[in-house]
C-alpha cells in the first residue's frame, strides 16, 4: 500500500504553488485594471469600443492566465511521477488551447460591439464629439 504521507506532501505543495501563483495573478490583474478602465471608459463615453485598448487588455489576461497555468504546472510537476506527470502535462496543454481559443474568440468583441453601438446609438463619436469615420470600429 502506498504510503500516505507523501501524497499529503504532493497536496501541500500544490496548495502552496496554487496560493503564490494567485498573489502573482492579483497583482497583475490590478495592473490591467488600467486598460479595462480604458475600454470601458471609451465605452461609456464614445459608444465604442477600440479595438487597440481591447487588444492590449486581451493580451494582459493571456500573457496572465498562460504563465498561472505555467506556474502550477511546474510546481505540480515538480512532485509527480511516473503515469500523473504526462496527465499533468496534458491538463496544462489543453488549459493553454483553452485559453488561447476563448481569447481568440474574445478578439471578435469589439467589431460585433461596435456594429450593436451604432444601430443603438447612431454614428459613433470621439472623444471631441466628432463622428469616427474608422472602418471596423
Amino acid at each position: 500500500m502506498p504510503d500516505a504521507g507523501r501524497f499529503s506532501g504532493a497536496g501541500e505543495e500544490g496548495e502552496r504553488a496554487v496560493s503564490e501563483a494567485a498573489a502573482v495573478l492579483e497583482r497583475e490583474l490590478a495592473a490591467g485594471l488600467a486598460d479595462a478602465k480604458a475600454v470601458g471608459g471609451r465605452l461609456a463615453d464614445e459608444h465604442r469600443v477600440d479595438q487597440e485598448e481591447f487588444g492590449r487588455l486581451v493580451q494582459r489576461v493571456s500573457d496572465n492566465t498562460h504563465e498561472l497555468i505555467d506556474a502550477v504546472s511546474a510546481r505540480v510537476l515538480g512532485n509527480t511521477a511516473g503515469d500523473a506527470t504526462e496527465h499533468t502535462r496534458r491538463i496544462a496543454e489543453s488549459a493553454h488551447d483553452i485559453v488561447d481559443l476563448l481569447l481568440d474568440l474574445s478578439r471578435l468583441a469589439p467589431s460585433l460591439a461596435n456594429q450593436g453601438l451604432s444601430t443603438a446609438f447612431g454614428p459613433q463619436r470621439t472623444a471631441a464629439g466628432e463622428p469616427d469615420e474608422r472602418p471596423g470600429e
